[in-house]
């Protein structure tokens, strides 16, 4: 088991040396447009591991993909009411022609609510692209990544008090200490060269992006749990699928986007100051 562990650990890292460098190259030299067709590409693919996990029919899996495209690409023209009323319209409309109260709620719920969950995660990145630097998306993920790897390290070091065990057994406060611990760290250094905000609201930013981490972590815990799947894929070696790696980040973006508007952060950058 040990010599297991350690394969799977040495897997998350090779996996993270990939994937890593090829994230902050996108982040600082992407142009707009190609930032919005990788999140619509992830997207897709996160849609499609959701369809997997409840196994949702291909035609259900195509209807919905269209669906989040046509949302995300809505988002730079229609207000997010507009937005969620699409969906509910949209979502119901194959559902007046095959109809059958049995399978109705095995197949609409799981449906609409993997809509919401993805638009949810993926939206705020195309004003965050649009609208604020590069340099806050990067610490964006820092934050949540370095929370994850801290939260993953330090549980099976030292990790001794469950933290939801209904949930994620696995999963300790100790962990959730660590996962704190390591973000911080690392967006201390982060800000030290960018200077982005001050020490205080910068720990704030911290707990709550680590807090809403966690939240999208137990969240697609319970999905597993409920559908009695290990993992959402296969694509990332020693993470699983893509919503295995991104699910605190679907949770953290709309948190951090909010922090972003109600500092009016990008309204400073606007104007350069």
């Amino acid at each position: 088991m040990a010599g297991f562990m350690n394969f799977n650990f040495l897997k998350r890292v090779l996996s993270a040396l990939v994937l890593a460098p090829l994230l902050v190259l996108l982040l600082l030299k992407g142009s707009p447009s190609l930032i919005f067709a990788v999140v619509l590409f992830c997207g897709l693919l996160a849609w499609y591991e959701w369809c997997n996990l409840f196994n949702l029919s291909p035609f259900y899996l195509i209807w919905g993909g269209c669906l989040l495209v046509l949302s995300l690409s809505l988002s730079f023209f229609l207000s997010p009411f507009f937005q969620i009323a699409l969906f509910f319209l949209l979502s119901f409309f194959p559902f007046l022609f095959a109809f059958d109260k049995e399978s109705f709620p095995h197949i609409f719920l799981p449906f609409i609510t993997g809509l919401f969950y993805l638009y949810m995660g993926f939206s705020p990145f195309e004003k965050m692209v649009s609208q604020y630097p590069r340099e806050v998306l990067l610490l964006f993920f820092l934050v949540v990544f370095a929370n994850d790897t801290g939260a993953y390290l330090t549980g099976k070091l030292f990790g001794r008090h469950p933290f939801f065990p209904k949930i994620s057994p696995k999963k300790t406060w100790e962990g959730f200490g660590g996962g704190i611990l390591l973000s911080s760290f690392s967006a201390l250094l982060f800000n030290h060269f960018f200077s982005l905000w001050t020490f205080e609201k910068l720990l704030f930013l911290v707990f709550i992006l680590s807090v809403a981490g966690v939240l999208g972590d137990l969240f697609e815990s319970s999905i597993k749990r409920v559908v009695g799947k290990k993992d959402s894929g296969v694509l990332i070696p020693g993470h699983g699928g893509l919503l295995d790696r991104i699910d605190g980040v679907i949770f953290a973006s709309p948190v951090f986007l909010f922090f972003l508007e109600a500092l009016g952060y990008g309204n400073l950058h606007r104007m350069g100051l």
